[in-house]
C-alpha cells in the first residue's frame, strides 16, 4: 500500500479521489471532485463512536466489520469499474487512519492494484490548503471593478474560454454577491469546500497573472481569506463601464429564468429591500415581476439601489485602466492586451 501526499497525488494523470468518510463529513468539506464511498453511513459512524467510548477499540472494530461486510460486493463492483476508467485512485479519510487503511486492504485482497492512500487524510490536505491561502506568494491579480450590470462575471468567463487565467469567486461561492445573488446558483457551498476549490484553481495558475472580480470579503455564506483580499487590493485595478441598456440586459441574463419559474424567488429577494427602498417601491417591483416586466425592475434597481450602494467602493480605488465599451467584445480585447502587458512586467 503506497502513500502519497496531496501534491504527489494531484500531479498524477487520469486520477480520481475517493473519500471514505461518512456523507456528513464529505458534505462539510472534501477535495474538489472527490466522490464519496463511505465505509460507514452517518448513523453507523455515531454508533461506532459510542461503542468505542463505552466498550473500547476491539468492540468498535468488531461492530465496524459487521457493518462493512454486507457492502463488500458493492465496493468491489464500484472500484473495479473505476479502475478501468482511471489510471490512479487515491483513497482518503479524516487523518489517513483506520478507515482508509481498512478500505485499501480490502481492495488489495480483491486484486485492485492501482490504488493509493492519501497521506494524513483530509486533516493534512486542509493544512496544505490553508498554507497556500496564507502565503499566495506566487500569485498576482488584475481586479475588475464596475457598477452592477457591466458584465464583470460574463467578461471573466469569456476570458477563460480564451485560455486566460481567471478566478470566478462568485461562481465558486454559488452566489453573485447581492440580495439577488443566490438566484440560479444551486446549492450553498461550505466554507471549507469554497477554500478547497479556490486553491484548486490557483494551483493551475502558479506564476501567472489572474483576472478576478472585485469582491467584499464575504460572498453569500462564505468569506475570502485576509491574505487573498490583501493580494487583490495590491493588484492592478481595471474599471469597466458601459451604457444603461447593456447593464439592464446583463442583469436580466443573470437573474431572470427564461421559463419564468423564479418569479417567487425574485419577489422574495425584493422583499428584503423594504427597509432600504420602502414598501411602495417594493410593492411596485413585485407587480412588475408578476407581469414579467423585469426590465422595469432592473432599471429602477440600478438607479435607486445598486449604483448608490456600490459607488463608494468604486471611488476608493485608483484605476490602472478604464474601459468603457458598447460591445462586450471590445472590453475583452482590451483586457487581453492589458494582461499581456502586466504579465510581461511581472516577469522582468
Amino acid at each position: 500500500m503506497k502513500q502519497l501526499d496531496f501534491e504527489e497525488a494531484n500531479n498524477l494523470n487520469n486520477k480520481i479521489f475517493i473519500d471514505v468518510r461518512s456523507p456528513l463529513e464529505y458534505e462539510a468539506g472534501t477535495i474538489p471532485n472527490a466522490i464519496n464511498i463511505p465505509l460507514l453511513d452517518n448513523e453507523e459512524r455515531v454508533e461506532i463512536g459510542i461503542i468505542y467510548k463505552e466498550e473500547g477499540t476491539i468492540a468498535a472494530k468488531k461492530r465496524g466489520l459487521e457493518m462493512v461486510a454486507p457492502k463488500l460486493s458493492e465496493y468491489y463492483s464500484t472500484l473495479l469499474s473505476l479502475s478501468k476508467e482511471y489510471e490512479n485512485i487515491i483513497v482518503f479519510c479524516a487523518r489517513g487512519g483506520l478507515r482508509s487503511t481498512s478500505f485499501l486492504k480490502l481492495l488489495d485482497l480483491m486484486g485492485i492494484k492501482n490504488i493509493y492512500q492519501l497521506e494524513g487524510g483530509v486533516k493534512k490536505y486542509r493544512n496544505y490548503i490553508l498554507k497556500i491561502l496564507e502565503e499566495l506568494k506566487d500569485y498576482n491579480f488584475i481586479v475588475l471593478h464596475g457598477p452592477t450590470g457591466v458584465g464583470k462575471t460574463k467578461i471573466l468567463l469569456e476570458l477563460e474560454k480564451r485560455r486566460y487565467p481567471i478566478l470566478d469567486l462568485e461562481g465558486l461561492a454559488h452566489n453573485k454577491g447581492s440580495v439577488f445573488g443566490h438566484i440560479g446558483e444551486g446549492n450553498r457551498v461550505t466554507q471549507k469546500n469554497f477554500e478547497n476549490t479556490v486553491v484548486e484553481h490557483l494551483l493551475k495558475y502558479k506564476d501567472r497573472v489572474i483576472f478576478v472580480e472585485s469582491e467584499s470579503q464575504r460572498i453569500g455564506n462564505v468569506s475570502l481569506s485576509n491574505r487573498l483580499m490583501d493580494k487583490m487590493v495590491k493588484g492592478k485595478h481595471v474599471l469597466i463601464e458601459t451604457n444603461e441598456d447593456n447593464r439592464i440586459n446583463i442583469l436580466l441574463e443573470s437573474y431572470v429564468n427564461q421559463e419564468k419559474s423564479n418569479n417567487q424567488q425574485l419577489a422574495k429577494a425584493a422583499n428584503k429591500l423594504r427597509k432600504r427602498l420602502g414598501n411602495e417601491k417594493i410593492d411596485q417591483y413585485i407587480q412588475w415581476i408578476n407581469k414579467d416586466q423585469y426590465s422595469l425592475v432592473a432599471k429602477d434597481l440600478l438607479v435607486h439601489y445598486y449604483d448608490p450602494l456600490y459607488q463608494h467602493s468604486i471611488e476608493k480605488y485608483h484605476y490602472d485602466l478604464t474601459i468603457n465599451y458598447d460591445k462586450i467584445e471590445e472590453a475583452i480585447e482590451e483586457l487581453m492586451n492589458y494582461h499581456r502587458k502586466v504579465e510581461g512586467e511581472t516577469k522582468e
